[in-house]
């Protein structure tokens, strides 16, 4: 079992590459090991059963290695944001930048926000596997968007069957992703019933039903800020002293908020509640992209509520059935 943020009394900062990671426990002295399991943990076996957080950086998956050999020893890890790392050595006003530099920082940025900063717990498979479907489908579809401008340029006439081919191509590896995510979430008894209240709200159609569970599989467990801020469909003020700006919806998992915004002219233009509201909004002279703004926020915050309420009824009635 990991250790509680307050059991915590040792940061070992780890700053992993492609090929080595170099470690630090919090002291000066730091030690490169190859990126392999068995050079790993050789180098963490003397922490395991102590009270120690490992600290590490998303590396794009060159840290899939370290996380799981400290799994393994059952050392608590935190995979931190590699942008919060680097604002938060700014915020000293350093800038030298070496492996052993840096995995001493990420041992001090441990050390000073240990009690806050969430545990890593591996995926599981199936919403693993989702995750890379997911994204896969979304590199295609650009590459797919890239190749009909191509094709519309007036200078592509003689390279245009070259480009036909190729979308022909990615069409076809797109259907078949299509139906591999399918298949995915049918055999998964939650992300079936997950899937299932997706769908059943205005605007969100089949494009957006896997993109919702494979970038925010918090959902469900959030409040409705926490959502919409997920999102990227939350007005954060920006008010200081007298002066009061017009609140902007910024941050969030920038895969969402494009699709949402789709999601929101397709229940806008059916017979649905979310339609009234932004006719409403309209009505009552707000912008029409303020008005959508308004339904996409509505549109995952009714997502959420509905995939809570059917994780929680279906949680019931496991209970009564044991």
């Amino acid at each position: 079992m990991m250790a509680e943020p307050t059991e915590i009394q040792s940061i070992l900062g780890l700053d992993v590459s492609r090929d080595t990671v170099t470690l630090c426990d919090g002291r000066r002295h730091t030690v490169t090991v190859a990126n392999e399991a068995d050079a790993l943990r050789a180098a963490l076996q003397p922490y395991q059963g102590t009270t120690t957080l490992a600290v590490c950086e998303a590396t794009g998956g060159y840290e899939d290695i370290l996380l799981g050999v400290l799994l393994e020893l059952a050392i608590p890890a935190h995979r931190a944001d590699p942008a919060k790392v680097k604002a938060y050595i700014a915020s000293f006003g350093k800038r030298a930048k070496n492996d052993p530099i840096d995995a001493r920082w990420l041992s001090r940025y441990g050390r000073d926000r240990a009690a806050t900063l969430p545990r890593w717990q591996s995926a599981d498979p199936t919403q693993q596997k989702l995750e890379l479907l997911v994204a896969r489908r979304l590199d295609l579809v650009a590459m797919r968007v890239q190749e009909q401008n191509r094709l519309k340029a007036p200078r592509s006439r003689l390279i245009a069957d070259n480009i036909r081919d190729h979308l022909a191509e990615l069409e076809r590896h797109i259907e078949a992703l299509n139906a591999e995510i399918d298949t995915l979430i049918g055999e998964s008894r939650d992300l079936a019933l997950r899937a299932e209240q997706l769908r059943s709200v205005p605007g969100i159609g089949p494009v957006l039903v896997p993109l919702l569970l494979a970038v925010i599989p918090e959902l469900g467990t959030l409040n409705r800020r926490q959502v919409a801020s997920l999102a990227g469909v939350a007005p954060h003020p920006k008010d200081s002293g007298k002066a009061n700006w017009h609140r902007s919806t910024t941050g969030g998992r920038r895969q969402i908020q494009p699709a949402l915004f789709i999601a929101a002219l397709a229940a806008c233009r059916g017979d649905n509640p979310l339609a009234v509201a932004y006719k409403a909004l309209l009505k009552a002279a707000k912008p029409k992209r303020v008005a959508l703004t308004a339904i996409m926020r509505k549109i995952i915050t009714i997502a959420n509520a509905r995939v809570r309420d059917a994780v929680r009824h279906q949680n019931e009635i496991g209970q009564i059935n044991a």
